[in-house]
C-alpha cells in the first residue's frame, strides 16, 4: 500500500483533493437577521446512520421511514409519529450506484440494528412493534449478505430482571471472513464473555469467560488484542476503579491496579501491538492509557493534572515517555479518575490492527495521528498498485472545503479514498457528504433539521474569564444577531454538574440568542474534561464557590459589554435548574429572571440515597456523596440547610418560571411542587408550567414546542419590560 508520496509517480496531484466539487448544496452569504419560529426548533429531525463496508465496495443507509419535514405532532404522549422510531435500510453498491432497499421500515419489515460483518455480510436485529397485550421477551439476531441471500438465525436478546442479555460484534477477522469476535452476555448479564462467532452457520465458540466480578461492582468494559483475546477490563467498585488483566495462558483474570476516585490513576484507551525495538521483529501487547504515570512500585512519578497519553507494558509495568499532553484539557480517560467527562474514539486499520489516530475535545473535537509513529518498515517498501491517503490527508482535504465548520469523517473505506463525513457546527446540526476522492466528488446525502437556516442561526464563540479566586472558567459565549436596545443577556449553566459543555449545535442556546439574547454557558468548576484540580474544586461547593463562578462570569459580561447590568437572567435544566435558583435566593440582586427547569430545589431530598433511586445497579452514589455532599450527620444537615434554595425562597426578588415533568424520577417533580408553595408561601411572583407526560426533560414535539411558548412569553414580559 502505498502512502501520498507515491502518488506523483501516476502523475496525481493533491490538487485533487483540494479542488472537490461539491454536488447537492450551495454556498449562501450570510443572512441578515430573521426570527426563527418556535415550531423549527421544536421539531425532531429524521435519524439517518451511514456505514461502509469493511472492504468499501457497499455504503449501508439506515434512515427513517418518513419525509424529513417539520411537522408538530399533536398527541402529547406519543411524542412523535410512531413511524420516527422505524428504520429502513438500503445498501448502496459503490461502483455503480446501484441501491438496494433491504428494509422498507415499515412494520415488520424494519431492523433496530446493523452491523457489518464481512465485507459483503452483515448482522442485524429485526424491528420491534409494539402490540397491545404483548410483552416483548426476546429478539432473534440475524445474518445476511447483501444482496438479501443466505439469511441465517444467530443468537437472541433476551429481557430479564438484570437487563439485556445480547451481544455486540467487537472485531473481525482479516484472516477468515466467516468469523466476527462478540461479547455476549448470555452466562451472567452483567459480564460478557467473548466468542468467535461463525456468521455462516451461526455457531459460537467460547475463547474467554469475562472476569467475576462481585455483586457490587460494575464492568465498565473489556478491552482486546489483535487477535480478539480478552487483555484488560475496568470496573467500579464503590469509590475505587479496578483494572483486571487476562493471563491467555492460564485463562485467568487478576487484579491489576486499583485507585481511588479523584487520586492519580490510569485507564485504559486501547490495546496495541507494539515493535519495541524497529529492528526486532517481535511485538509486545501494550496498553494505550490516559492519565497519570507510576513507576513499577504503583508510586506516582509524574502527576500532571490533566490526562495524558502513555504507552504501558502490563508485564513490566512500565511507562513509556509522554506520547502527547494537553495542559489545558484531559486527553480522554476519566476526570479525576472518576467521571467521563473528555470522550475520545480510536480510529485502527481493520487489516492491521494499527492505531491510525485518536479524536479527543478539547475547545473543539481535536485529532491526533499516529500513522507515523505506529508504523512498520515493511509498510514503507509497500509496492502495492492501491492509492491510500491517511487519516489526516483526509481530514485536512475535507477541512479545505468547509474551512469555517467542523469536519467529522463518520465512515470510509479503509484506504480512505470514499466514504461519508458530516459537517456541524454550533449552528449547524450536522449536514452529511458521500465523498469520492479519486473522481474528485463530494454528494450531499442528509440533513439533520434542514428547515433550520444555517446562516441566521448564530456560532458560539470560547471565552476565558478568571474567578474571584483566580481559577480560570472556559465557556462560549453566542451573541444574538438581532438588533436590540439593550444588551439583554441569559447565563445558561449546564446541568450535571459534572459534565461540560459542547462546541456543538445546542437547540436552547440557538433559540436564545434568536430571540434577542446573549448567551454565556460557562464550564463552571466541578465540570468535567479540564483535569483532576478543576474537577475536585467543584466538591461540595453547590452554592458556593461553584455559584461564584456563575456570578463573575455575569461580572466578566458585563464589564465587557454583553449585558446591561440591570437585564440579565439565568436560566438551566436539571443542576442548571438548582444553579438558577440559587442565584435567585443568593445574589437576589443580580437576576432580573430566572428560569428553572426540571430544576432541583430541595436538597436534603437529592441527597437522600440518590443513585439507589436512579439505578439499581448504580455506578455514581458514592462519586456522588464525594462531589455532592450527603445526609449523614449534623455538618451535612447545616451544609443542606446553607444550599438548599427551597429553604432561602424569602430572599427572591426576580420572577421565577418553573418547569417541569410528572414524570421526572431523577429530580422528582416534588422539587417543584415544594417550591411553588413556598412561593406563595411569601407571596413572590412565578409561573408556573408542568408537562403531564413529560419526565426529566420534555422530548415530545408538542411539550418542546409549548416550552418555548413560555419562556418567549416570559421573557419577553420580564427581562425586556
Amino acid at each position: 500500500m502505498k502512502n501520498i508520496s507515491n502518488f506523483y509517480n501516476k502523475s496525481l496531484s493533491l490538487m485533487l483533493i483540494i479542488s472537490l466539487s461539491i454536488t447537492g448544496t450551495s454556498v449562501i452569504n450570510a443572512s441578515e437577521y430573521k426570527e426563527i419560529p418556535n415550531k423549527l426548533f421544536s421539531c425532531l429531525s429524521n435519524r439517518y446512520s451511514f456505514s461502509m463496508s469493511p472492504g468499501g465496495e457497499y455504503l449501508a443507509i439506515l434512515s427513517t421511514p418518513k419525509e424529513n419535514k417539520c411537522d408538530i405532532h399533536p398527541v402529547k404522549n406519543e411524542y412523535v409519529e410512531k413511524d420516527f422510531g422505524y428504520r429502513a435500510l438500503t445498501i448502496l453498491t459503490l461502483e455503480t450506484m446501484e441501491r438496494r432497499v433491504l428494509f422498507d421500515g415499515s412494520p415488520g419489515n424494519g431492523i433496530s440494528s446493523f452491523q457489518w460483518a464481512s465485507n459483503d455480510r452483515f448482522v442485524y436485529t429485526p424491528q420491534a412493534f409494539a402490540q397491545t397485550g404483548r410483552s416483548i421477551k426476546a429478539l432473534q439476531v440475524f445474518a445476511i449478505n447483501v444482496d438479501g441471500s443466505r439469511k441465517k438465525s444467530l443468537l437472541e436478546y433476551k429481557y430479564g430482571a438484570e437487563g439485556i442479555r445480547g451481544f455486540d460484534i467487537y472485531d473481525t477477522n482479516p484472516q477468515n471472513q466467516d468469523v466476527v469476535y462478540v461479547y455476549w452476555n448470555n452466562r451472567r448479564a452483567r459480564v460478557s464473555d467473548m466468542y468467535e462467532l461463525n456468521i455462516k452457520t451461526g455457531v459460537p465458540k467460547l475463547m474467554a469467560r469475562g472476569p467475576d466480578i462481585s455483586d457490587t461492582e460494575v464492568l465498565y468494559g473489556i478491552d482486546h488484542d489483535s487477535d480478539g483475546m480478552p487483555s484488560v477490563a475496568m470496573s467500579d467498585v464503590g469509590i475505587e476503579r479496578v483494572l483486571y488483566t487476562y493471563d491467555k495462558d492460564n485463562k485467568e483474570w487478576s487484579e491489576h491496579f486499583r485507585y481511588r476516585c479523584q487520586d492519580p490513576h490510569f485507564s485504559p484507551v486501547l490495546v496495541l501491538d507494539v515493535k519495541p525495538d524497529p529492528e526486532v521483529d517481535v511485538k509486545e501487547t501494550m496498553w494505550l492509557v490516559s492519565g497519570q504515570k507510576f513507576d513499577k512500585n504503583g508510586n506516582v512519578i509524574e502527576d500532571n493534572d490533566t490526562n495524558s497519553l502513555y504507552l504501558y507494558n502490563p508485564k513490566t509495568r512500565e511507562f513509556s515517555d509522554t506520547l502527547y499532553k494537553d495542559e489545558r484539557y484531559d486527553v480522554g480517560g476519566f476526570t479525576g479518575g472518576c467521571r467521563s467527562g473528555n470522550s475520545i474514539s480510536a480510529s485502527v486499520d481493520p487489516d492491521t490492527k494499527k492505531l491510525k489516530s485518536l479524536t479527543y475535545v478539547s475547545d473543539k473535537p481535536t485529532t491526533l495521528y499516529f500513522e507515523d509513529i505506529f508504523k512498520d518498515q515493511d509498510e514503507e517498501n509497500d509496492d502495492s498498485d492501491e492509492i491510500s491517503f491517511t487519516n489526516k490527508q483526509l481530514k485536512d482535504s475535507l477541512e479545505n472545503l468547509f474551512p469555517e465548520d467542523l469536519v467529522r469523517v463518520s465512515t470510509s473505506d479503509k484506504n480512505n479514498t470514499r466514504g461519508v463525513f458530516v459537517v456541524y457546527n454550533s449552528n449547524n446540526p450536522g449536514d452529511y457528504y458521500y465523498f469520492d476522492l479519486l473522481k474528485g466528488q463530494v454528494l450531499m446525502l442528509y440533513q439533520n433539521s434542514p428547515w433550520l437556516d444555517r446562516n441566521v442561526l448564530a456560532k458560539k464563540e470560547l471565552v476565558n474569564y478568571k474567578a474571584r479566586d483566580g481559577l480560570t472558567i472556559s465557556g462560549y459565549l453566542t451573541k444574538t444577531k438581532k438588533k436590540t436596545d439593550k444588551n439583554y443577556f441569559i447565563i445558561l449553566p449546564h446541568g450535571g454538574p459534572n459534565v461540560r459543555e459542547s462546541s456543538g449545535y445546542d437547540g436552547w442556546t440557538q433559540f436564545l440568542a434568536n430571540r434577542g439574547y446573549n448567551v454565556l454557558q460557562p464550564d463552571y468548576r466541578g465540570s468535567t474534561g479540564y483535569g483532576r484540580s478543576h474537577y475536585v474544586k467543584g466538591n461540595k461547593q453547590w452554592g458556593k464557590a461553584m455559584q461564584d463562578d456563575l456570578s463573575d462570569g455575569v461580572k466578566w459580561a458585563i464589564d465587557n459589554g454583553y449585558a446591561d447590568p440591570d437585564r440579565v437572567c439565568i436560566a438551566g435544566a436539571s443542576y442548571g435548574g438548582y444553579a438558577a435558583m440559587a442565584g435567585a435566593v443568593f445574589t437576589p440582586d443580580l437576576y432580573r429572571c430566572v428560569i428553572n427547569f426540571v430544576g432541583v430545589a430541595d436538597m436534603g431530598d437529592l441527597l437522600k440515597g440518590f443513585g439507589s433511586r436512579s439505578s439499581r445497579f448504580n455506578t455514581w452514589e458514592d462519586e456522588g456523596k464525594l462531589e455532592w455532599g450527603d445526609d449523614e450527620g449534623p455538618e451535612s444537615e447545616q451544609y443542606i440547610k446553607e444550599i438548599s434554595p427551597l429553604l432561602h425562597v424569602k430572599n427572591v426578588k426576580a420572577p421565577i418560571l418553573i418547569s417541569h415533568g410528572s414524570n421526572d424520577y431523577v429530580v422528582p417533580v416534588k422539587h417543584a411542587r415544594s417550591l411553588r408553595s413556598e412561593m406563595e408561601k411569601y407571596g413572590k411572583t412565578y409561573e408556573w408550567h408542568m408537562q403531564a407526560y413529560e419526565g426529566h426533560g420534555f422530548y415530545g414535539e408538542l411539550a418542546r414546542l409549548e416550552h418555548y411558548d413560555v419562556q418567549e412569553a416570559f421573557l419577553k414580559k420580564y427581562l425586556e419590560n
